[in-house]
């Protein structure tokens, strides 16, 4: 099985390069924002077999390749839609799902209301704060992670606990639950 490669970008069309290793060409679907690079690429890899074709999925990082991986758990997305999720920044995908943010997932293309609802669902758990962007861990700074995981447990979201609690004085944990759950 293929994991990485190391090349020069030999030629692209419109989702595809092929990429020189010594000598050899390999033809992988990368994110767009990879197609325009004309020089070295180097390119976690994941190989994708079926009965009727081998195909190669590259990335510029090995987060990327491990949620491009994530989503391939899921029923109903297969290797093509996984890509079209990864064209996205995948922080920005991370949040939505971490979020419940199902405007953000439907708006990738191929994405509809019951992959977006299974997307949430099924990979909410598996998705850690420490996985988000520095934005979000910086919005949820302010408030005491014990705060955030406790109302969390609770069934509130991240986005609403921070907007109640954003001018809140109290630095007791408990006295911030108190303010949220009088405010909220």
């Amino acid at each position: 099985m293929i994991r990485y490669l190391k090349g020069q970008v030999f030629d692209h069309d419109d989702s595809n390069i092929i990429l020189l290793v010594n000598g050899v060409g390999y033809h992988v679907r990368v994110p767009k924002n990879l197609l325009e690079e004309k020089k070295e690429l180097e390119l976690y890899i994941h190989t994708h077999i079926r009965e009727d074709a081998f195909s190669l999925f590259g990335f510029r990082t090995k987060n990327e390749l491990a949620f491009f991986e994530l989503l391939l758990t899921i029923n109903g997305i297969g290797p093509k839609s996984a890509m079209d999720i990864c064209c996205e920044p995948v922080d920005k995908i991370q949040n939505a799902i971490f979020s419940g943010n199902l405007a953000t997932l439907t708006s990738i293309s191929g994405i509809g209301k019951k992959i977006a609802e299974r997307m949430v669902l099924e990979l909410k758990g598996k998705i850690t704060p420490t996985d988000l962007n520095e934005s979000l861990r910086a919005q949820t700074s302010d408030v005491h992670p014990d705060v955030v995981s406790a109302l969390e447990n609770l069934g509130y979201k991240r986005n609403h606990i921070q907007k109640v609690l954003a001018d809140a004085t109290e630095t007791d944990t408990e006295a911030l639950i108190r303010v949220f759950l009088q405010r909220a």
